[in-house]
């Protein structure tokens, strides 16, 4: 899948480590991440499906987690067996920038990008510490709630992401609710990327033992055609 990706042109992939408590996610990376668990997939087994996609495989390669597993495995050695694997961004989502320093600077030595989330309520004097703490790229929230089709607050997007602009030049990427080429349309031109995660997991879903690789690609390259 990650090849295929590669092939159909994403800007990057991001892999997603199983958690037991993903808060930020909805439905379906919440089952992805349960069926993950009961077959013992955790942060070295992400770490190592990266290793063996970067043999070949050249796309930039972020791994999402949150804090636990990281800590779980220790600091210093989840960044430096991701740097190992080929890893070249972290974010991990329910680490304020503010918080845990030793991780920030572990991740730092590594010469690990490190992005982080704002959010539609995300408050304009929070915006220049968030972003200042951005490697790579920022990841700009949609919208209030969880990632999938939930509805919530999203305020002006356009208005958001000039904010961000004028506090960094690194891209800007949006993420949460993109689910179809449709709503790629609507946001063309108003980042430099777009996230998409609970749809490719609902294609897989469908049936993931058979055609599940076909189905994620399929959906990608329609929404890489919506762009044009």
């Amino acid at each position: 899948m990650m090849r295929g990706l590669e092939r159909a042109g994403a800007l990057a992939v991001e892999v997603g480590v199983p958690f037991s408590d993903p808060i930020a996610d909805g439905p379906e990376i919440q089952r992805s991440s349960e069926w993950a668990l009961r077959q013992g997939v955790g942060p070295a087994e992400s770490l190592e499906l990266v290793r063996r996609f970067r043999v070949e495989g050249k796309l930039p390669v972020v791994l999402m987690t949150y804090a636990n597993p990281v800590l779980r495995l220790g600091v210093p050695e989840f960044a430096g067996r991701a740097r190992a694997a080929g890893v070249d961004g972290v974010l991990i989502t329910d680490l304020p920038p503010d918080e845990a320093p030793e991780t920030w600077s572990a991740l730092d030595r590594e010469g690990l990008d490190t992005i982080l989330l704002v959010a539609p309520t995300t408050a304009p004097e929070r915006v220049p510490r968030l972003v200042e703490r951005c490697r790579g790229f920022v990841y700009c929230v949609a919208r209030t709630g969880v990632t999938g089709r939930g509805e919530g607050y999203a305020g002006s997007i356009g208005e958001r992401v000039a904010e961000l602009r004028r506090h960094t030049p690194l891209p800007i990427a949006i993420g949460f609710g993109i689910s179809t080429p449709d709503k790629v349309r609507e946001l063309k031109g108003v980042a430099d990327a777009l996230v998409v995660g609970a749809a490719f997991m609902r294609a897989v879903s469908e049936d993931p033992a058979r055609g599940a690789v076909e189905r994620v690609i399929d959906l990608a390259g329609r929404m890489r055609e919506a762009l044009k």
